[in-house]
């Protein structure tokens, strides 16, 4: 290799994005004024709404990226006159479909209704405007999610000749209201307005395609956020069954004893002879889903019927794998602890909890780990279920997977009242039993229980110098 081959490309700054750090091939500008990749600021946006990587103001998902023109034509001049050390040249970009087309499309659906959604290339062209944000609020302001909603309650209700369902269009509705959403304010009366939504939605659920299910759950999460408590509170058992067959799905996934999402995903979307329009990541549809299956569980498990649905349902099982297959992911440890909290209420809920080989030990291990919120709802369930399931069950586990230690930890470290206090409800109520284990050490947790929370967290003041 020669000298000019070896020879370092010193690229000017304004030319890299702040993103990906590689050079700009489509710079747009955001309302907060800083310029980047489009392809970069778009899958920023879609994984950290309302927020300037750099500047870090608010930037809605639907903000408007203007072309930076002439920064673009000085970073392909600048490949043009680099090309003979090794500099790739830069091709002009192609103009995204804008409000011109977005408009045509509204105004075809709202002439042909549901006839249009029915046509091969309709769904696919509205997927590709909606990739740019302002086109989602566009289509949002002229009900395009109700559109939508009410194509996927006739792609679920009508069978053809044969007796199946007529499903074609459904994997892009489904697809494309994950993508636009529905209002807060549609959001609210949908479910009440048309029976039929949930249980087309409810259908969806107990099918075979992943990702299907998945837009579902996260378009139930969306609707369920807003409306009535009553609906909520006495959602059909099958929702359940089918978010619960999600869940373990993924846990599945995740452990390989299936095939993988992707290799699904790819096998049940057949090639319709174009780029796939929808960029989404796969990866992280999973994750968001997951995210709302575990919100929606929380929000309905505050009432006992719902409870004692789960709980048959299998759901700590599941909950438990889950925990074990996404290690490390925050919210999702915060959310599933809380479901526990709430299952555990009940005597089967305990059980099933103490019957799973690793229920405690996971708990436990999450301790002081993952965040206030988390060692809160973790001391509930370690509280609930030491204080209401049999002591011999109780004891011996909660000494096997390390707990007792945790508990002291929570004592002696800079925790909150509450949560020291609920540790030391923990030892004191078993503390003769403790007594029976050489690896417990009693003189540690005697001094512990010998002096007030509020002493403790002022002598660990004192130790670390605060």
């Amino acid at each position: 290799m020669d000298h000019q081959e070896e020879e370092e490309v010193e690229i000017p700054n304004y030319f890299i994005c702040p993103i990906s750090l590689e050079i700009m091939k489509d710079p747009v500008t955001t309302v907060s004024g800083i310029t980047y990749d489009r392809q970069c600021i778009v899958k920023w946006l879609e994984k950290v709404p309302s927020s300037c990587p750099v500047t870090k103001q608010p930037l809605p998902l639907d903000s408007d990226l203007t072309p930076n023109h002439m920064l673009r034509r000085l970073i392909q001049h600048w490949c043009v006159e680099n090309e003979t050390r090794g500099v790739v040249r830069i091709s002009t970009p192609r103009a995204p479909p804008g409000k011109p087309n977005v408009v045509q499309e509204i105004k075809n659906l709202k002439k042909f209704g549901q006839e249009a959604l029915g046509r091969e290339d309709t769904l696919q062209k509205l997927e590709v405007l909606a990739m740019e944000g302002n086109n989602r609020r566009l289509m949002c302001e002229a009900g395009v999610h109700k559109s939508l909603i009410l194509y996927v309650v006739k792609c679920t209700s009508e069978e053809d000749e044969d007796g199946r369902r007529r499903i074609k269009g459904l994997d892009e509705s489904l697809r494309l209201l994950h993508l636009i959403g529905v209002p807060s304010n549609d959001a609210k009366t949908i479910l009440m307005e048309d029976d039929r939504i949930m249980e087309s939605l409810t259908w969806v659920l107990h099918q075979e395609d992943f990702f299907n299910k998945a837009y579902t759950i996260l378009l139930l999460r969306n609707l369920t956020e807003y409306t009535s408590s009553h609906i909520v509170e006495r959602l059909n058992p099958e929702v359940f069954k089918g978010i619960v067959g999600f869940l373990k799905g993924v846990v599945n996934s995740l452990n390989r004893t299936s095939p993988s999402v992707r290799d699904t995903v790819q096998s049940s979307r057949p090639s319709l002879g174009i780029t796939e329009p929808s960029k989404l990541d796969h990866t992280l549809v999973i994750k968001q889903a997951v995210t709302s299956a575990l919100m929606i569980l929380l929000e309905t498990s505050s009432w006992s019927r719902n409870r004692s649905i789960l709980v048959d349902l299998g759901a700590i099982y599941e909950l438990i794998e889950l925990e074990i297959s996404y290690a490390g992911e925050k919210r999702i440890t915060e959310l599933m602890l809380g479901v526990l909290s709430r299952l555990c209420c009940s005597a089967n809920g305990r059980a099933e909890i103490l019957g799973h080989r690793s229920g405690i030990a996971v708990v436990t291990k999450r301790l002081l780990r993952v965040s206030p919120a988390a060692d809160d709802r973790a001391l509930s369930i370690l509280s609930t279920v030491s204080k209401f399931s049999p002591e011999n069950m109780v004891v011996e586990e909660l000494v096997n997977v390390g707990t007792v230690e945790k508990l002291c930890n929570v004592l002696r470290l800079d925790c909150g009242l509450n949560l020291k206090e609920k540790a030391r409800e923990i030892l004191k109520d078993h503390f003769d039993e403790w007594k029976k284990f050489p690896c417990i050490d009693m003189t540690l947790v005697t001094n512990l229980l010998s002096s007030s929370p509020k002493d403790q967290l002022n002598e660990f003041h004192s130790r670390v110098g605060v």
